[in-house]
């Protein structure tokens, strides 16, 4: 699932992303810095602060859910043939909210496992930017 964290913003420009920052002010420092200087060819450098304009949006993670059903059915399609004939119908009359319950249950150990070994997902997207203007920033 993708989470908003909107505590934090993002400057979009040239295709480019920022990287988090705590406010939109500090966002547009952010990518000022990040262009300062730049060669863009056509006689152009960097950013014309009194000019140009640059996108801001939140970002957002993925954050993994494990999937009860498919773990189910994994769990299901293990078993050995022999024992699978004796009990065709095992797990496949799971009540929906005990498969809601094991979803939770299972995602909540998948994301202390990934914590706990640094496997946490530190990629973002930024989604429903806003336009601002720079000169009113700096």
């Amino acid at each position: 699932m993708l989470v908003k964290d909107e505590a934090k913003y993002c400057w979009c420009f040239y295709d480019e992303i920022g990287d988090p920052q705590d406010s939109i002010e500090n966002a547009i420092n952010d990518c000022i810095d990040n262009y300062q200087g730049f060669d863009f060819g056509d006689n152009r450098y960097g950013i014309d602060v009194l000019n140009d304009e640059v996108e801001i949006g939140h970002p957002y993670y993925y954050v993994p859910e494990v999937d009860s059903e498919y773990v189910i059915e994994c769990v299901r399609d293990r078993m050995p043939d022999e024992m699978y004939e004796q009990n065709e119908d095992y797990l496949f009359h799971v009540k929906s909210e005990h498969i809601k319950e094991l979803s939770e249950e299972l995602t909540k150990v998948f994301q202390a496992w990934e914590k706990r070994h640094s496997y946490e997902n530190r990629v973002f997207m930024v989604q429903e930017t806003e336009t601002y203007k720079i000169a009113d920033y700096i």
